[in-house]
Order: C-alpha cells, then sequence, then structure tokens
C-alpha cells in the first residue's frame, strides 16, 4: 500500500512538472477520449480529443481538436465527425467550465460542414496526471443538396491525460 501511494506522488508531481508554468501563465497540454450518446440518432459515439490549456490567472484558452465516431442504429453505417476550434473557460479550484466553437467536418456525403457550438466541464484530479469531465457539442448540419437542416446534440464523458 504504501508503494502504491508513493507510486501515485511521484506520478503526479512528474505530471506538474511537464507543464510548463512562467509566473502566472501555465500551459497543460491534455489528451483523451470520450463515450455518449448522439441525441439526434439516439445511438451511442466514441472519440478522442486533444487541447491545449493556457491559463492566466484562472482565465483559460485552449485550441482543440476532437473526434467522434456515431455508431449507426442497428447495423447501419455510422458515420465520424471531427471537430477543430477554441475553448474558453475560467478554472475554479480544479474544475473549469467551458463554452467554444468549432469548425465541423463529416466522414459521409450525407452532411455539409457546419460550425458546431460546444460547452463542458473537466476536472483535474488531484495527484494524478488525469481529468474527468463532460463535453457536450451541438451543431445543425444541412443535407447536401437541400436546405433541410439536422438537429444534432453530442454529450459525452471524458477521460484525459494531462501532461
Amino acid at each position: 500500500m504504501k508503494k502504491l501511494a508513493a507510486l501515485l506522488i511521484a506520478g503526479g508531481l512528474a505530471s506538474q512538472s511537464f507543464a510548463i508554468g512562467i509566473g502566472g501563465f501555465k500551459i497543460n497540454p491534455e489528451i483523451g477520449a470520450s463515450v455518449g450518446t448522439n441525441t439526434f440518432s439516439e445511438t451511442m459515439l466514441a472519440g478522442g480529443y486533444g487541447r491545449v490549456w493556457l491559463v492566466l490567472s484562472g482565465l483559460s484558452l485552449a485550441p482543440v481538436v476532437k473526434y467522434n465516431y456515431t455508431l449507426g442504429p442497428g447495423d447501419a453505417d455510422g458515420f465520424s465527425n471531427i471537430q477543430a476550434g477554441g475553448l474558453l473557460g475560467y478554472r475554479i479550484f480544479r474544475f473549469t467550465p467551458y463554452v467554444g466553437a468549432s469548425y465541423s467536418n463529416f466522414s459521409k456525403n450525407t452532411f455539409e460542414d457546419t460550425t458546431a457550438l460546444n460547452y463542458g466541464i473537466v476536472f483535474d484530479i488531484p495527484i494524478l496526471p488525469l481529468s474527468v469531465g463532460f463535453d457536450a457539442s451541438w451543431q445543425q448540419p444541412k443535407y447536401k443538396g437541400t436546405d433541410i437542416r439536422r438537429d444534432q446534440h453530442q454529450f459525452a464523458v471524458t477521460l484525459g491525460l494531462i501532461f
């Protein structure tokens, strides 16, 4: 038990050494995985993300790239969605609630590219270089060749590794 506690503390201290800090400014890269649901098709989604938190006195900015694959209902084909954009948040204790926007691209020819609104909250686990959170995005892509839009709301639970 003592070895496990020492290993956890050493891992936490080592992870803090990867973060770059100058005065009140800190850079925290984060990569992770997500699992959730897509409300438009009531299906599961799985994916991953990468973001770099730039923190100054609690104010947090992060460029973000995330990938989601929505599984098709039954035996139907699923589709992937790649988003790239930015987040703005404010760090309170170890919680960072955030909002942002992203350019959104779909793998299937069914939907046109669009803009996604992102929001969520992330919690940095003390001692360990991990984060857990909730991430959501809302978008209304057009079906290709029409003016008909499809409302999509994606909700996911995230688990990340902070460097």
